[in-house]
Order: C-alpha cells, then structure tokens, then sequence
C-alpha cells in the first residue's frame, strides 16, 4: 500500500525514482511517481520533488493527467496522477511511422488546448517532447512537469548557464538560457508536431551542442512535412517569441475538428484496448499480481500468465500519465524472415566465407545509385506492403555520411556504408556468405566488416518492428552487388572518400593510444583528453545569420559554435570545405574534450589540429 491505495505493479523506473501503478479505494487506476529512498535524504532534492506536486496540482484540463493526490512530508514522499491507457507519442512514430495528417491535426489541437490551460495557471513546462505526450483513445495528453517553472519566477534549477529541457526540442531561449515565456513551449510544440509529421526533428544533430546551435541559428527544413500542417508547424518555429502564434490562436487556425471515434491510427487504439484489458485482470483476484511482458503494436497480445497466490514483481508494456513512459528501442530490424528469426536461405549453422572489401575500396561510393541499381526496377509485391513496386517512383536522397535515404508511402530505408556497430550484435546468420550482425530486437541489420576493436559494416535500417521483409529483401540483394560496389570516379575531389585516420600524424597523439576508425568517416583518439575527426555532409543552412566565422591562423575559417554555454569541457571546430550543389556541403569537424580541462585549453589543442588536417584535404 502507498497512502490509500492498492499497488499492482510497476510502471517504470529511473535514476530519480519509480511510477507503480495502483488502485484506489473507489477503484480508480491511478500512477504514483516516487522518490528513490537514498534520495530521500537530500534537501535539495525533496524541495524539488515538493515543487513539482505544487505545479502538478495546478494544471487541470481535458488534455492533462490530473493530480488526484500526493504526501510529501512523510518518510517517503510520493504523487499520484489520474492513470491514462494510452501510447507514448515517440513509440507510436517509431513504430508506425508518420502520423497522418487527421491524426496530427487531432494532436495540434489537443496539444494547444494543454498549453492553453497550462499557460492560464501561469505555468510554461519547459520539456514538451514526443516521450511527454500520451496517445489516449480520446486524445493527446501531456504529462511530466518535474521542470515546468512560473512565468517571470527565474527560478534556479541548475546550475548557471546550464539548460533545462530535453535538446532536440528546446527553444532558442532555453538554448540561450534567457528567461522563458510561454511562447517557449509554442516552439517546442512546432519541433514535437514536426517529429510527429516527419519521423524526425527538425533541429536534431550529432551532439546536443550542435543540436542547440541548429535551434539557435537555423531554419527548419519542413519540406516533409504535410502541406495542410506546414504553415502552422513553420509559425510556431520562429525564432522570435513574439512572432510565434498562442495555443488560442493555433486553436482558431485549426478550427473545429470533426468527431472521431478513432483518432489515431488502428494499432494504437489496438493496444489501448489490450491495455484495458490488461487492467480488469489485475483486479479479478484482489491478492494477485501478475506478470505481463510488453509486447509491440500490430502484434497479437501476449497470453495471460495464470494468476498467482503468491505476489511476484510486475511490469506493464503501457504508458503512464506520469514522469516515465515506456517506450520501445528506436526501431529498425533486420533479417527476421521466418518464424525462427532466421533468413530463410540461411541455417544457424552457416558459417560466413565472404568478407566485405576494406574501407579504402568502399569510400566515395555512390551509395543511392549502388542501391537502386541493386534492388533494380521492381521490388516484389510482398515487400513493398506500404509503397510503391516502382523503384524508381521512390524518394532517393543522400544522407549527412553519405548514405542512402529512401521512401515511399509508409515504407522508409536507409542504407549506411562503413557505419559504426555500436550497439549491434555478432549473429550467427549469413546472406550469401557474408556475416550478419543485428541490433535488439530492431528491425536493422549490418553486414559486418573490420575486426572487435574497430567494427563496422554496411547498416540498413526499415524503420519498423512488425514488418521486415523490406529489409530482408534488400539485404539480400546488397549482399549479391558487392563486386558493384565501388568509389566514383569524381569522389576524388570530396571528403567522401578520404580517411580521417590519414589526416594526421599520429605521433602527435601517442600519449591517447593508436587511431581507431569509428567507421568510414570517423576517427578517434581515446583517453582523458579525447579527439574525433569527422567528415561529413551536412544540408546547408538557410540562412547564415547568427553564424560567426573565427581566423584560427594561416587563413584558416572556422565556425564558432559557442552559443552561450558556460562551464563546457570541450572544443568543437568546423570547416567548411565546399559547397555541393544547392542542398549540401561537406565539412570537417574536430573535437576534443577532458571533463578536467576547460574549453580555451582544448581549443589550443584543436586549433593546430584543425589547421593540420585542412592542409592534407583533397584540392578543390
């Protein structure tokens, strides 16, 4: 029992604390967040927990989890919220994909009536993001307000120059860590819909810092999002607060919304409807806790466990209106043909007698045309479930390391080559003859090259959980035009083809160990001080304002990238190489960090580097 109320399982935890699902004595289903008990000594800390239990009282309203009760001056504090069935925001764009546009004028306008009632309390949240939105059978919710702050209030949270919120989804002003107004959240809320329309941010970069000077000093690409959905999306991402439009306003621009009984799309409400069901069984024997494993939308649900006299731990594949919300790993899977999770022309016992030419042979290729040329003109119908057959009838584009993105309907692929294997595992499956390695339970696989110390492949990601033949069948076709797989004749002027280990001398960094080879177009020095080279084409910037170029000697331009963070322990120095064509240009980047050294002396570190590097680039 916590105060009044039934336990029945547990919703999530983290560093913080854990959410426990419970019942309460009018039978109601509530979340009760709590703190960790070696928290609970810190003053600091229960002064925070005891702020947030304020402002969560405040907020009331139809797309809110409501403050039903909460103890904070007991031996172990705690706050209990309304319990809303429901799906996280990121895990039903990871999973499905892009919402529809129905489905995302549903969530604008749930959204802008939170903010409203938000933002009447004298409230703004301050981390508005896809994991703080739930998907319920009515609509949006909006949860999680651990840093929500008073208008004008100035409260310190964190220490000087630091910023609050989660970096992809700040606003201009909390990367700047200026004071914040409700117009804040009205950003954030551009950057969440977005997502929402897209599958991604739209600021979103390799590091935070770089993400943060993105929000600060670019303009969106919106060219994805649903023409119905751009204007609103585009208004809300001004980088002046009081050019964006309120939540009343983007209520009146939306209009009235036609009654849905469904509103999201089906395998939402699929698993809304399995986690009621999965709520009335917790309650059919007052004495009992069960088990019952998460499982992935579009999947059949799990069978129920037995019920048990005996009380065992639990945890719930559902999302709580509270602080923490259970989400599925990013997804992307490869090579689950058949039901034993094998390809189907391969055996357990295959042992891989190819092996993937080295990275010198690989880089500079033209990674879209080697795959369009691989898939050929038609994909089987079986494939392409949710696009068209017609391979050329798809959207083909380059990514920043010069990989390949393609989609099509609701079908999405992205082939990366000489990518890095963080977080893949050495399978037993062979395509071809060629070793397969496999990320989670994600629909994404990597041919494998290199050794342990410096693993890399080729990596392709369909972007789903429930359907994988799309990558299956381009796996497999990959694996049979390595021999095509080749540098373009014109690489030789870009950065696509050169070898950021061969950039310096490595006498330079003896005392950090020998060059490590991330993957093709990225190297590190590891150690207390650590140096990466990266090579890279970025989409160019719609706009240069904001942008400060610095002489770091020998008529060498950088980027400065400070933009306004105090007390970092890194350096980070881009130049620009050239320009390609109207979209792109490619840049190369040095970074350098020591948690004990401060910015200026790791820029006295990078400088020489930098300079060294630009010297030994290919002639443009």
């Amino acid at each position: 029992m916590i105060g009044r109320y039934r336990v029945r399982g547990v919703l999530g935890a983290g560093g913080m604390g854990r959410v426990v699902l419970a019942t309460g004595p009018d039978g109601r289903f509530v979340a009760i967040k709590q703190i960790h008990s070696h928290l609970l000594d810190d003053r600091e800390f229960r002064a925070r927990f005891e702020r947030e239990v304020a402002i969560s009282a405040r907020v009331s309203g139809a797309f809110t989890a409501a403050v039903v009760d909460f103890e904070t001056t007991g031996e172990t504090p705690w706050l209990a919220s309304v319990f809303i069935a429901g799906v996280g925001l990121d895990k039903a764009v990871r999973e499905l994909g892009p919402l529809p546009v129905p489905a995302l004028r549903t969530l604008a306008s749930g959204m802008a009536s939170a903010l409203h009632s938000i933002h009447s309390t004298g409230l703004v949240h301050r981390d508005l993001k896809p994991a703080n939105v739930i998907l319920a059978a009515d609509g949006p919710r909006v949860i999680d307000f651990g840093i929500a702050q008073a208008v004008g209030t100035g409260a310190a949270l964190t220490e000087v120059g630091a910023v609050v919120g989660s970096p992809a989804y700040m606003s201009p002003e909390q990367a700047n860590s200026e004071p914040i107004t409700s117009a804040s959240d009205v950003f954030s809320l551009g950057s969440l819909l977005c997502m929402a329309a897209t599958g991604t941010a739209p600021f979103a970069a390799s590091s935070a810092p770089y993400t943060l000077f993105n929000i600060v000093h670019s303009e969106p690409q919106l060219d994805d999002v649903p023409a119905p959905l751009r204007d609103l999306i585009a208004g809300c991402l001004r980088k002046d607060p009081r050019a964006r439009p309120t939540p009343a306003q983007i209520l009146d621009y939306l209009g009235v919304l036609p009654v849905q009984a469904h509103p999201w799309p089906a395998p939402v409400h699929a698993e809304i409807a399995a986690q009621t069901q999965k709520l009335v069984a917790l309650t059919s024997d007052p004495e009992a806790t069960q088990i019952i494993p998460a499982y992935t939308m579009g999947e059949p649900p799990p069978v129920e466990v037995p019920v048990r006299k005996r009380r065992t731990a639990l945890r719930l594949g559902i999302a709580a209106a509270t602080a923490v919300v259970i989400a599925g790993a990013l997804t992307a899977v490869v090579l689950r043909g058949n039901e034993s999770g094998t390809h189907p022309q391969d055996t357990p016992q295959a042992i891989p007698t190819a092996t993937l030419p080295g990275l010198d042979k690989i880089r500079g290729a033209d990674a879209c045309a080697w795959v369009r040329a691989a898939l050929g003109k038609t994909l089987p119908a079986e494939v392409a479930v949710k696009a068209s057959t017609d391979v050329s009838s798809w959207r083909w584009q380059s990514t920043s390391s010069w990989g390949c993105d393609a989609s099509s309907g609701g079908a999405r692929i992205a082939v990366e080559i000489g990518a890095a294997l963080d977080g893949f595992e050495t399978g037993k499956q062979v395509v071809n003859n060629y070793a397969v390695a496999r990320r989670g339970d994600d629909c994404a696989l990597a041919i494998e090259g290199g050794d342990q110390g410096r693993r890399w492949g080729i990596v392709v990601d369909s972007f789903s959980r429930t359907e994988c033949p799309l990558a299956d069948h381009v796996v497999d076709r990959l694996t049979t035009s390595l021999g095509e797989l080749r540098p373009e004749a014109t690489a030789q002027q870009s950065l696509s083809s050169v070898d950021p280990c061969a950039l310096v001398d490595n006498s330079a960094f003896a005392s950090l160990g020998p060059a490590v080879a991330k993957s093709a177009h990225v190297c590190e020095w590891t150690a207390d001080t650590s140096v990466r080279i990266t090579l890279s084409q970025p989409r160019q910037r719609a706009t240069s304002a904001g942008v400060k170029m610095i002489d770091i000697g020998d008529g060498v331009l950088v980027e400065d990238l400070d933009i306004g963070l105090v007390g970092l322990h890194e350096c980070r120095r881009v130049y620009r190489f050239r320009k390609v064509g109207e979209t792109f240009r490619e840049d190369l980047e040095v970074f350098v960090s020591n948690p004990n050294r401060r910015e200026d002396e790791l820029c006295a570190i990078a400088d020489p580097l930098v300079k060294q590097v630009v010297g030994r680039l290919p002639a443009r």
